[in-house]
This record gives C-alpha cells, structure tokens and sequence, in this order.
C-alpha cells in the first residue's frame, strides 16, 4: 500500500497530494498513540517502523518521489532528534491541522516551545498528597517509604535529598501516567533531573531524564506482567495496570 493513500485515485497515482505533509504528521501521531502510550513498541521501534512504511513510494514522477523521499526523512529526523516536540504534541488527546503547523513551524526553525519553566512538578492538596503517598507505600515506590511531607516535598521540588526508586521504571512509569493525566508538565524528566528529585535503584545517584525516558519505555514494552503466589495488589494485576488504575482515580479526584 502506498503511503498516504496515494493509490486511491488514478489521478493521485502520479502526483503527491498537496497536504502530504500533514497527513504524514497525522499518521505519525497515530501511530505514536497506538503504540508508544499504548505500550506496544519501545520508542526506537517505532521510529523505524515508520519510516520503513513510508519511504517507498510508486506510481510517481521522479519529482514527486523526490518531495516524498524529503518529507519522509525530515519526519524521520523530528522524531529522533525532537522528543521535546513529540511528547508535547504527540501525547495530546487530539492532533488536529494546527497542532501540524505549529508543530512543522518549531521544527524547521529549531525552536523550543516557549512556555514558563515550571519551579514544581504538581500542587495537590492535603489529600491527594495521602492518596498518593498510600499508593507509594504500598507500591514500594520507593525506599525507605515516604512520608506524607516528603512527597509534597517532592512534587514542589523541596526535598532536601532525592528519595531513591525501589524500581527505576516503577518510578517513570508513574510519573509518565501522570504526565498522560496532565498532572504534571510535559518536561517532567528535565525538572526531576535538575532538581535531583529521585535517585536510582541502582547506586542511589539522582537519575537523569534519558533514564526515566528509558525506565518510561521499558515499563510500558513489558507491562510487566503477574507474578504468581503473592497477594500484593500490583503483583496480582501488574504494576502497569494497578498505576494506571489509580492515577485514573487521582485525576477524577481533582
């Protein structure tokens, strides 16, 4: 099947539709729905994928192959090199055409998006701050526990010292479900870095935002799974399905 539909018509069998390029865009967010926030593929994957799909192309003048071929490629290049531009639009609940232009624009012109840098990951109340230090506990989000101050702490960037994951991805995925949720900025990987938020299982280092995009991708590919003969809440329905569960009931909450 040729990209795009091209095949659809006689006439499009030899010319390019004049908004391939938004259709590429679409798809690409499509698919980024379908199979990154679904779980599906880690993110290298999908990449490839896409652009493996895309890139022939028959029926064309050499002319037409040519613009197709650049516009493949410049997609290619936004979604490796501009994961800033494809979590903050890609991760929408809707990608409508302007959600395109503005996309295309920041891209070709190598701009950020301009938007205040937030001191705070989220501000929740007295409440939500007991919800989610429970789910912390009994998820052994991290260790030692958290206390209910700690957790405020860490959601308005205060801590004194970072609290350290019991399982990296466990604590990415977490906050990754939050961001789905628009609990907490898009950028959300950069402020726990930079305000050395959370430590690794690992060595107890403050973990960078590349490992919580790893830990991120990891947690959703394996979903990781039930593990047999326990009666702990998430081993019985898995970590991914009990996490997701409760920031549903954390976002119906506010």
């Amino acid at each position: 099947m040729c990209p795009c539909c091209l095949s659809c018509t006689k006439k499009a069998e030899n010319e390019l539709p004049e908004n391939e390029l938004w259709q590429l865009y679409r798809a690409a967010y499509e698919q980024y729905q379908s199979e990154i926030k679904n779980g599906e593929k880690a993110y290298s994957r999908y990449v490839n994928d896409f652009y493996s799909y895309h890139l022939p192309c028959a029926y064309m003048n050499e002319e037409a192959i040519r613009l197709h071929v650049m516009r493949v490629f410049a997609l290619k290049e936004l979604l490796e090199d501009r994961s800033d531009l494809v979590e903050a639009f890609f991760t929408k609940d809707s990608f409508c055409e302007e959600d395109f232009f503005q996309m295309d624009y920041l891209f070709n012109k190598g701009m950020k998006i301009v938007e205040p840098e937030p001191v705070f990951l989220a501000h929740f109340n007295d409440e939500q701050i007991h919800l989610i230090t429970k789910f912390a506990k009994e998820a052994s989000l991290f260790q030692p526990a958290a206390s209910e101050e700690d957790i405020k702490n860490l959601f308005e960037c205060k801590l004194s010292h970072p609290l350290q994951a019991t399982v990296n991805r466990h604590v990415a995925l977490f906050f990754g479900k939050l961001r789905d949720k628009g609990l907490i900025p898009h950028a959300w990987q950069m402020i726990i870095e930079e305000n050395k938020l959370v430590s690794s299982s690992f060595n107890n280092e403050p973990l960078r935002g590349t490992q919580l995009r790893c830990g991120l991708s990891q947690a959703r590919y394996a979903n990781l799974g039930k593990k047999p003969n326990s009666n702990k809440p998430d081993d019985e329905m898995g970590f991914y399905d009990t996490c997701d569960s409760f920031i549903k009931k954390l976002k119906e909450s506010l």
